[in-house]
């Protein structure tokens, strides 16, 4: 396995035990995603056991990519114009996804 991806895994999974033995159950959910079944097994699993999960293969998180955090930044390098365009065209992409009416 890659040392890289090993550390960020070892590092998310050290991070979320921590704030879960340390009371922030409702925080490390917000902020790094967690269920509350992962909560409840990380306040069991010994370092070891976190070590072993973050030297596999696959990862064990999924990080978040919050649509409307990252569209500031998409947002801000466009004209006017185009601004307005992906606005128009996010609104259509949406309203097809969640079948809230016609994209037309």
């Amino acid at each position: 396995m890659e040392e890289s991806l090993y550390q960020l895994q070892l590092d998310y999974l050290m991070l979320a035990r921590e704030m879960v033995l340390a009371g922030q159950e409702q925080k490390a959910m917000f902020s790094l995603g967690l269920t509350p079944e992962a909560v409840a097994i990380l306040k069991k699993l010994p370092v070891q056991k976190i070590r072993e999960i973050a030297r596999r293969e696959c990862v064990a998180f999924t990080p978040r990519f919050n649509a409307n955090y990252w569209s500031r930044y998409l947002l801000s390098e466009q004209p006017a114009d185009d601004k307005l365009a992906c606005e128009y065209q996010a609104r259509d992409l949406l309203m097809l996804i969640t079948g809230s009416g016609n994209a037309a």
